[in-house]
């Protein structure tokens, strides 16, 4: 009978260690989509290309003011450009949680100031945002003008004026809302 008590209670412990997961994250769904290509790891840059379409220099420029970003604690922001992305809202998602995008408490308290921005050069719907619950305030009102004047240069495969043009009217909207000109 105390075998049985014993092992049950292990049971309920372990069952409970394992709900909890050991993070702090506000959903667990971190998964990459069923059929999508795998998430890249956040190496040196914000701005990740896996396809080869952006230069070295829009590369850096374009990470120089997501890393502005962080660094004033406006947000976040990555810009990854990949293709065979079948499920491009889930895996913008995704990839926010799985990188732990403005992971700083939770919504309420300042933190989840994640943004994702795809781009799949092979898609006929090439840009898609992922916004973190702690942006409430960046809307369609507020990304919809961005990803208009995105949209015109990457539909020409101009992925460099693309990218620049994202990345500098994303910092401009983001640094308003927080209160900066």
């Amino acid at each position: 009978m105390m075998k049985a008590i014993t092992g049950w209670l292990l049971f309920v412990l372990l069952a409970l260690a394992a709900c909890k997961g050991g993070s702090d994250r506000y959903d667990q769904n971190i998964s990459v989509p069923k059929g999508d290509p795998a998430f890249p790891p956040l190496a040196t840059s914000w701005v990740i290309d896996k396809t080869g379409v952006l230069s070295d220099a829009v590369i850096a420029a374009g990470d120089a003011i997501c890393e502005k970003l962080k660094t004033d604690g406006v947000a976040e922001v990555v810009v990854v450009v990949v293709a065979g992305v079948k499920q491009p809202e889930d895996w913008a998602t995704h990839y926010g949680r799985w990188l732990g995008l403005g992971k700083t408490g939770l919504s309420t308290e300042g933190g989840n100031k994640g943004l994702v921005w795809l781009i799949r050069p092979d898609a006929q719907e090439k840009l898609t945002v992922s916004v973190g619950r702690g942006l409430p305030g960046f809307t369609t009102v507020d990304y919809g003008p961005i990803v208009d004047g995105t949209v015109e240069y990457l539909n020409f495969n101009n992925y460099d004026k693309g990218v620049m043009t994202l990345v500098t009217q994303t910092d401009q909207v983001l640094r308003r809302m927080h209160g900066e000109k």
